[in-house]
């Protein structure tokens, strides 16, 4: 396994920012769990992606592209590959040979690296990049070299996601496969009155121990961050979000969209998961859970997630405003 080093042209300010922000893989649940760590919720979220309780999305992904190739890959880029979780299970699972992973953060991808190592993992190879400006052509980013490209909760911190997906495009070997796991909700978390509104409305029928996180502090009274208070902890942070969805059509070709949600349960059960864990909160969460899918078909909230297969260009550019979810 090689020294992670950088490669291209690095934003050093944001980098050290990134790393004080994200450099602590910890850090993220030092007031407590998030909704994703809850079992009924990602098996809520795999039925809305795979149609399985039991097939997550990566799973979905890899079972599709096994469909028509076999695995394992020969080479896969992950994006903004963070503590390294997303690379791990695909070499754990035999789906590629040789994983290419990156990140801005340094700090984070030394806790990837060092983790890679302690579990034996070979064929993973991390570099220092930023995906604003991928240093196509020099290696190992050489040009239709790629089986797959993934992103996983990374690409909603890409500010030109026009440059990032022609890159791919690029960088994907004819008929390769590109997947998405992200957050595609408003910019900078700028929530719309509504949606906050139906959050709060929530929040308050819940019990006060339900709310309440590690340090003792409650949450209630649910509000739309500032975009300096998001700034403030990481500039990139969903900064072109709203767009991702709508641009890939004018990049690839064969995009499947699989909206999951999260328009409420991302915020409210932030740094309180831990406590719906335990089988009296389990019809609070099943209520949850139930309202907020109700507002979907309803129309009254829009879904802040979702993941994406899609494929390399066609050879001809698709139609610019042909996006459709499925």
């Amino acid at each position: 396994m090689s020294l992670v080093c950088p490669l291209g042209t690095i934003d050093h300010g944001l980098a050290d920012q990134l790393d004080i922000t994200w450099g602590d893989p910890d850090a993220w649940t030092a007031e407590g769990l998030h909704w994703t760590h809850l079992p009924q919720v990602r098996a809520a979220i795999n039925r809305k992606v795979s149609g399985a309780a039991e097939v997550s999305p990566l799973r979905w992904f890899f079972q599709a592209v096994a469909a028509e190739q076999p695995l394992p890959l020969n080479r896969v880029l992950v994006l903004g590959c963070g503590s390294g979780t997303l690379e791990r299970e695909i070499a754990q699972a035999g789906w590629a040979r040789e994983i290419v992973a990156i990140d801005l953060s340094a700090k984070v991808l030394a806790v990837a690296q060092a983790q890679a190592q302690a579990e034996g993992l070979e064929g993973i190879r991390y570099f220092q990049a930023d995906m604003n400006r991928l240093p196509v052509g020099q290696p190992p980013f050489t040009p239709g070299s790629f089986d797959a490209v993934l992103g996983v909760s990374s690409v909603h911190h890409c500010a030109n996601l026009a440059l990032l997906y022609r890159h791919i495009g690029l960088l994907l070997a004819p008929h390769g496969w590109f997947f998405l796991d992200e957050y595609v909700g408003p910019d900078q978390f700028q929530w719309p009155d509504s949606q906050i509104r139906q959050l709060n409305r929530l929040a308050e029928l819940l019990p006060e121990r339900l709310m309440t996180l590690r340090n003792g502090r409650c949450k209630r009274h649910f509000r739309r961050p500032s975009v300096a208070e998001v700034v403030a902890v990481d500039p990139s942070e969903a900064i072109c979000s709203s767009r991702l969805l709508p641009l890939l059509p004018d990049y690839f070709s064969q995009v499947q969209v699989r909206p999951y949600g999260g328009a409420i349960l991302h915020m409210l059960l932030a740094g309180v998961a831990q406590n719906f864990a335990d089988a009296t909160a389990e019809p609070y969460l099943r209520s949850l859970m139930a309202a907020e899918d109700e507002l979907y078909r309803a129309g009254q909230l829009p879904h802040d997630f979702a993941c994406v297969m899609a494929r390399s260009p066609a050879s001809a550019p698709a139609t610019p405003g042909c996006f459709r979810p499925d």
